[in-house]
């Protein structure tokens, strides 16, 4: 009995850098659906609670060879996938997916070893589609070093379970409070790990670290370089430019 040709395919040079993908992913959603169609691989989806979302695309041009026969959605469960994908070392990764018989097929190959290894996991029931995206506006964007980012983020969480993040025109500033301690990071304008400020006014909004801590510890090592918008009081937008693709987060805020 012949193989079925798996409806989706995909084969990229680094295993790590998916793996690294997924992870991002993880923060949000334990299950997600990817749709796959001729262009691009595309994934969105809200945490349980409702008060984060994420947002992945990624171009059939950065991929190494990608096929897409027809459009389809393939629903997993993340943390397992991600399970797999840890296991990458220095290797290739394949990803195909076989409609007919709902199984998706991670291959890693070490060339220079003439090593494979493979890994089949059972997908999903499709849900009700992809989870639609707020058209927001912001006020304020700035671009940032994202170990610098991450850093007051994780300091914050010393003193607090939120923070409030300000853009001002001349700098970034992340604060953290309880009864007894506070903590600020500030970031200026004209300093080597702030890349860009845009904004002619202040904006602030304060946010759970449950969920910014959560989002920054899993998408780090994604970019050197973490993009952030804001309104005051609305939610924030956090994206990192990926090679062909890109991966943002919105977290709702937390309203004093």
């Amino acid at each position: 009995m012949s193989e079925s040709q798996p409806t989706f395919k995909l084969t990229l040079p680094s295993a790590d850098y998916f793996a690294s993908i997924v992870k991002a992913i993880s923060a949000v959603v334990d299950e997600g659906s990817f749709t796959a169609d001729s262009e691009s691989l595309k994934l969105t989806g809200m945490d349980p609670a409702h008060v984060s979302l994420v947002n992945f695309v990624f171009n059939r041009e950065a991929a190494e060879e990608y096929v897409c026969e027809k459009p389809v959605e393939i629903k997993v469960n993340i943390s397992s996938l991600y399970k797999f994908l840890k296991r990458a070392g220095n290797e290739s990764l394949t990803i195909e997916y076989d409609e007919d018989n709902k199984r998706l097929t991670i291959v890693f190959v070490n060339t220079a070893a003439r090593k494979e290894r493979r890994f089949v996991m059972s997908t999903l029931e499709p849900g009700a589609g992809p989870t639609p995206i707020p058209k927001l506006t912001f006020e304020a964007k700035c671009r940032v070093d994202t170990a610098a980012f991450y850093e007051a983020v994780d300091d914050a969480t010393i003193v607090s379970d939120y923070a409030r993040i300000i853009i001002r025109p001349n700098e970034l500033v992340i604060s953290s409070k309880s009864d007894v301690q506070t903590h600020v990071t500030r970031l200026e304008k004209d300093g080597s790990l702030v890349h860009e400020i845009s904004t002619d006014k202040e904006v602030s909004a304060s946010f759970s670290l449950a969920y910014l801590e959560k989002i920054m510890s899993a998408s780090k090592t994604l970019s050197d370089e973490t993009g952030i918008e804001l309104s005051t009081n609305k939610p924030i937008k956090l994206s990192f430019p990926l090679t062909g693709g890109k991966i943002e987060f919105l977290i709702a805020p937390r309203l004093e």
